[in-house]
């Protein structure tokens, strides 16, 4: 005979069986008159997901993390997309600064002359 679990509203152990939804056993809590079943946790635990962005963050390919885990390549993308998106902050939008073609030019001249390579390698 299978365990009754507790009611996850009001976590007492007074439940009974109260019929069946698309072949799952539902249950009743006598407390306070919750109807739940009891589901299985779907999807893979989340040691397995901070791996696979762990891996991702060490420069292993999507494909190749899909293939370690037995998963799809959108599936691992998501994974690292949820993550990116709980941890990380997106920066805001700054101000464009508008520079000149002639003004680039002079300033990546100025940097290459006042950094002389021969100089270091004698």
């Amino acid at each position: 005979m299978e365990a009754k679990p507790d009611c996850p509203k009001c976590h007492a152990s007074t439940v009974y069986r109260s019929g069946k939804v698309l072949e799952k056993q539902r249950y009743r809590c006598k407390n306070c008159g919750f109807q739940f079943t009891c589901a299985t946790p779907r999807g893979r635990p989340a040691s397995e997901k901070a791996l696979a962005v762990t891996l991702y963050t060490m420069g292993l390919s999507l494909s190749a993390i899909a293939r370690i885990f037995h998963v799809s390549p959108p599936a691992v993308l998501r994974w690292v997309r949820n993550f990116a998106e709980r941890v990380y902050e997106k920066p805001e939008p700054g101000e464009a600064i508008i520079v000149e073609l002639d003004e680039m030019w002079h300033f990546l001249k100025s940097k290459k002359e006042t950094l002389d390579l021969e100089s270091l390698l004698s």
